[in-house]
């Protein structure tokens, strides 16, 4: 089913590529198509071919090993010892069942990498037990020493082996520590150690090739996140640098907060509580003494009010990353990060989310619907590929790095403070059963006694504790000159004391006490190994390793004894303070619905979900192709603010103006299109004989601004207003607005006597008539909040009237509101796109009466 939705949406990714080659070359419909492909590439090599899997080789068989092809050679290049990608599809097995198909095999046997201390070292840890690698056909060869000359490593400080291993500590009455105080200690020496080695390199007493040892000589190698963390806030407290590959989503740091904060007071900047709010983060720099300073003084208020009020017209008018990057500079903001000692990692940060909300603009419809993605995004805990956070830089950095990261990378000296943990998280969250059988061919079981069958269990634990030996492997071969591995045993709670059989069957200590021993046995829980057998199995290994207990290291004690708790006490809080003068729009109480309707003042420009590609005998002229989003609003809107209806000729000048303020791709197809635009627009026929190619500029106002006094505008009573003369939006809650009421009115109009006003609206519906027919459009309206933007509108007219004629009364000069979703009004459509209401005259006064404050409404 999925492929078909595929097929039928014209999508295709990188898995149905594989797929549709193999199936290409093993349909039997293409029997051409082997012999040309080896014709054109007669040599294949096949790079960390450990890392393939079934569907791949089978496209190299088909192409090089089926029985009967013609001459031609594959190479395949891979070490199976550092497969460690099975949660990418790499299939180990395909791997070993493809090299004993080759016809010949070639082995390096020399490190050109690391020193002859380490080299020594790695022989004589893996080759400590016959099958360190726990599966078939995985044997460690001992290697020797490269020609490659290696920069020389010196330590006038303390003398370390080349490979030093640190066993883990005991406690005062001489056990073993559990696995929690375990990580904690191991965590403490390895930043201690590594404070100390950049030190000493700083004043030049350890020294790499000549020069001094830099902290970005050191890599510590982890296998999760979690341990990352830890050790990157370790390495902090003593005042070392470090820079961490993270999958964390930039969308969950302090940065984000604060620039969605300073992005809500870019929108309404005339609201001074948002702007306080911005001035408050650390972006912005700005302290209480300060932030009470600017409100107290009017002009500076003013001036940071029009200051980011340019940055929302720059918004508006060329896009988020423009007026994100004129607010960064502006207020100095990359000068004042890099102040802080995590200046890069909080730079990077900022940068990072204006390239997302950057390209998100794209796909959105306005400024207030890029607010809403930003955060939605917060709340979304998971981080997506392009959201996880980027290294801010290298220079002078100590690296943390997973181990699946560290893979073909080399480091003068790596530390692994956390192989030696036996702990076990359990392969769950999917409905199947991943494992291979007996013939090696991957398995996915979906029958339910499949989870409780013993063998299947044992399967799958070998296979898992194969990759944890092959992960230990990578890690432990890392570095050039210095290696620091911590190893051995550790307690863990069971009831009511303390067991190390889970430390005591780590696949580290594996490799060093597991030589007489199956791996079944190794891992049966009734097989008791004891803690001494496993430090004397290291012990046993000190001749080619440095082997020592963990040095203990002075832990900083709390800066002073904790405050008692009767002495603490909740501060009082301060009185409420009523809510004070503030501007409000159509936008700003719209934009707080709970039921998540959003209403966008000026144009929602929305995208009708599941949208596709433009019909095939769909005209080039047609509105239908002409971009969307909020830019392309922004110049349909012009086009009608600038055109006279009734002068045609004039039209390619409004045309012109417009794709100049807003540019829309080519220009001539842009112009095709809007000039139609007008034509069909100002042509159609709106009910009682009204066209708008008839209504002159003495008839017309266009973006009829308004500002109305708010005296306690309460969202409680405007719901239920609404609600009791029958408008659907969803629920409003915003905070009432005791000021004044804004907005623009896109078209007032007089024809017959009566007065009109117009809203045009660019949403793209779709590419059918129905898309615009009478219930597309009422579902529009309500689902975008349109229905209080024009009763708001409809106020702010009825007011204007009022004190301008004499004789004025709503029932007898308001015409109604048109609503007109442009791209769907055209001559062969007949009354599609075109929105038309007039509210009772009831509900008009009692809004306006609301607004006003006056409570007899």
């Amino acid at each position: 089913a999925l492929r078909a939705e595929k097929r039928r949406r014209r999508v295709i990714g990188f898995d149905d590529m594989l797929w549709n080659v193999h199936e290409a070359l093993t349909s039997g419909r293409y029997p051409w198509l082997a012999e040309v492909l080896r014709s054109r590439y007669p040599v294949a090599l096949i790079d960390e071919f450990q890392d393939t899997d079934p569907l791949q080789f089978a496209i190299f068989r088909a192409l090089y090993m089926a029985e009967g092809a013609a001459a031609g050679l594959v190479f395949l290049v891979g070490d199976p010892k550092q497969a460690i990608y099975s949660f990418r599809n790499a299939d180990l097995q395909t791997y070993l069942g493809a090299r004993s198909q080759a016809g010949r095999e070639y082995t390096l046997a020399e490190n050109q990498r690391s020193v002859a201390g380490v080299i020594e070292a790695c022989n004589t840890l893996f080759g400590a037990n016959p099958r360190a690698f726990l599966l078939d056909g995985l044997d460690y060869r001992p290697v020797r020493l490269g020609a490659k000359p290696r920069p020389a490593f010196a330590d006038a400080t303390e003398p370390r082996a080349p490979f030093q291993v640190w066993l883990l500590p005991k406690d005062e009455a001489g056990g073993w520590v559990l696995r929690a105080e375990a990580m904690r200690r191991c965590t403490d020496t390895a930043a201690a150690e590594i404070a100390r080695l950049i030190r000493e390199g700083g004043a030049g007493r350890i020294r790499v090739g000549g020069r001094a040892l830099r902290a970005s000589d050191i890599a510590v190698l982890v296998r999760s996140h979690v341990q990352g963390r830890r050790i990157r806030q370790a390495l902090a407290r003593r005042g070392v640098g470090s820079v961490e590959l993270s999958q964390a989503s930039v969308f969950q740091v302090p940065e984000a907060e604060e620039v969605e904060r300073i992005l809500l007071a870019v929108l309404e900047p005339s609201r001074d509580r948002l702007l306080r709010a911005a001035w408050a983060t650390e972006i912005m720099g700005c302290d209480a003494l300060k932030i009470a300073e600017i409100s107290a003084d009017e002009n500076r208020l003013l001036e940071s009010m029009l200051r980011f009020g340019e940055y929302r017209e720059l918004w508006h008018r060329r896009g988020f990353g423009p007026m994100y990057r004129r607010l960064l500079h502006d207020e100095g903001v990359a000068q004042r990060v890099l102040a802080h000692p995590d200046g890069e990692r909080r730079l990077t940060n900022l940068l990072h989310l204006g390239e997302l909300l950057h390209q998100a603009q794209a796909e959105l419809t306005s400024p207030d619907a890029l607010l809403r993605w930003l955060q939605s995004r917060r709340r979304d805990t998971s981080a997506q590929e392009d959201a996880q956070l980027r290294l801010e830089s290298d220079q002078n950095l100590v690296q943390i790095v997973t181990i699946h990261k560290s893979k073909g990378l080399e480091y003068p000296v790596v530390f692994c403070p956390y192989l030696w943990d036996g702990y076990r998280n359990s392969r769950g969250g999917q409905e199947g059963i991943e494992y291979h059988d007996e013939a090696g061919r991957p398995v996915l079981d979906f029958r339910p006694a499949a989870k409780d069958n013993t063998k299947i269990k044992g399967r799958r634990r070998l296979e898992d504790d194969a990759e944890t030996l092959r992960l230990i492997y990578v890690a432990l071969t890392r570095e050039v000159q210095r290696c620091y591995l911590f190893a051995g045993v550790y307690g863990a709670k069971a009831g009511g004391s303390v067991s190390y059989g889970e430390s005591t069957r780590s696949m580290l200590n594996w490799l060093v006490c597991g030589k007489d021993r199956s791996p079944e046995q190794w891992q049966d829980a009734k097989t008791k190994l004891e803690p001494a057998q496993i430090e004397a199995g290291w012990q046993g290994l000190a001749a080619s390793l440095g082997v020592a207990p963990m040095p203990a290291i002075a832990v900083p004690t709390a800066a002073g004894p904790p405050v008692a708790p009767d002495r603490l006490a909740a501060q009082t809080p301060p009185a409420w303070i009523p809510p004070g003068w503030s501007t409000g729009s159509f936008t700003s109480l719209s934009r707080a619905m709970e039921s998540g309707a959003d209403g966008r003042d000026h144009d929602a420009l929305c995208v009708a979900s599941g949208l596709g590609p433009p019909p095939s005998g769909l005209s080039e002229s047609d509105i239908l192709r002409f971009p969307r989003g909020a830019a392309a609003g922004i110049c349909i809107h012009h086009v009608f603010e600038q055109a006279d209806f009734t002068d045609p000729t004039g039209w390619d000048s409004a045309i012109g103006r417009a794709l100049a303020l807003q540019p829309q791709g080519p220009e001539p197809a842009a112009s095709a299109m809007l000039r139609r635009l007008l034509g069909d627009v100002l042509s159609a026929d709106l009910g009682d004989g009204l066209k708008l190619n008839g209504i002159g500029r003495g008839q017309r106002m266009s973006e009829l601004s308004f500002r109305l006094p708010a005296g306690g505008l309460e969202p409680m009573r405007l719901n239920a207003l609404l609600r009791d003369h029958g408008y659907s939006i969803g629920k409003l809650d915003f905070r009432t607005l005791s000021g004044y009421l804004q907005g623009a009115i896109d078209l007032v109009f007089r024809y017959q006597g009566r007065y009109y006003l117009l809203d045009w609206k660019s949403n793209h519906l779709g590419y059918a008539r129905e898309d615009y027919g009478p219930e597309a459009l009422a579902e529009a309206m309500a689902a975008e909040g349109y229905h209080l933007q024009h009763l708001l509108y409809t106020v702010a007219l009825d007011r204007y009237l009022a004190r301008r004629l004499p004789d004025y009364g709503y029932a007898s000069h308001f015409g109604g509101v048109y609503y007109l979703f442009v791209r769907g009004v055209r001559p062969d459509w007949s009354s599609a796109g075109v929105y038309f209401h007039r509210s009772a005259e009831n509900c008009v006064s009692a809004l306006d009466a609301l607004i006003g404050g006056r409570l007899e409404a």
